[in-house]
Order: C-alpha cells, then sequence, then structure tokens
C-alpha cells in the first residue's frame, strides 16, 4: 500500500490539505524481578505502554482557519471544544479504506504556523500539529 493516499477526519469530517501524518508510535516500560532464590536470573516484565504524539502537516488553506482556531480553544482552556475525535485513513489504489487509526479525546499539543520566505521559489505554506490523545484504536474497515 501507498502512503500517500489518506484522509483525515476532525469529529466525523473530512479536513483536506494535509501534506503529511506520522502515525504515533508506542513503547512499553520494562521491569524486572527475580523468583525466590534464583539470583543469577532476572525476569522480565512490562509495564505502562507510551505513546508518542500524532504529529501533521497541512498546506495553509484560504479561508479556513479550523486548525488554528481548535488550538485556540485548547489555549483558552475550553475543555470541550479542545478535544477532538481524529481520525486518519489510509486507502489503496481505488480509494476503499483499509487502515484506519481513531485518536480518541484528541487536543493540539504543539502549534506551528508557515514560515514565510519571500525568497522562496513556489513554496507551499505548511501549518504543523503535534496532537497528544487519550486513546488510540486500529481498524480494518
Amino acid at each position: 500500500m501507498r502512503t500517500g493516499r489518506f484522509k483525515v477526519e476532525i469529529d466525523d469530517v473530512e479536513v483536506p490539505g494535509w501534506r503529511s501524518v506520522q502515525i504515533p508510535s508506542s513503547s512499553t516500560e520494562q521491569g524486572e524481578y527475580r523468583e525466590g532464590d534464583d539470583p543469577d536470573w532476572e525476569k522480565k516484565i512490562w509495564g505502562q505502554t507510551t505513546f508518542d504524539d500524532l504529529e501533521m502537516e497541512r498546506g495553509v488553506q484560504p479561508g479556513d482557519s479550523r486548525i488554528f482556531d481548535w488550538r485556540e480553544q485548547v489555549r483558552m482552556g475550553n475543555l470541550d471544544e479542545g478535544r477532538k475525535e481524529v481520525a486518519v485513513v489510509l486507502m489503496d489504489e481505488e480509494g476503499s479504506p483499509q487502515i484506519r487509526w481513531e485518536f480518541q479525546r484528541a487536543w493540539i499539543k504543539d502549534y506551528e504556523p508557515p514560515v514565510l520566505d519571500a525568497s522562496a521559489d513556489g513554496d507551499v505554506a505548511i501549518e504543523s500539529i503535534s496532537v497528544a490523545f487519550d486513546k488510540m484504536k486500529r481498524e480494518y474497515p
């Protein structure tokens, strides 16, 4: 499957213009313990699992301030409006959904506006966000 065929939905509304989306990786803490009188061998046990942030880049869209507005809701402390449901859907060559990642109660942790450069020839203005979330699910529609 190719990585360039995907769509992003925020609160069940498709939001166009995404240049890249980095699905978060996860890691699980490792602990060690010993049993009884066996001091030579430590056993491994897993602990808490943590996820990286969802990293996204989007071309600035004329008249579309929804990403900036979402960030402003977080900045102003509006808990209900600041948390959203985000889905990233990877599609096959025919445009059929194949893998769907869902991020529940997501909020923008970092917002980076575009860098403007008069010497750049034809570059697209890009805004970048880091999105924190409470839960991530991967589904196969």
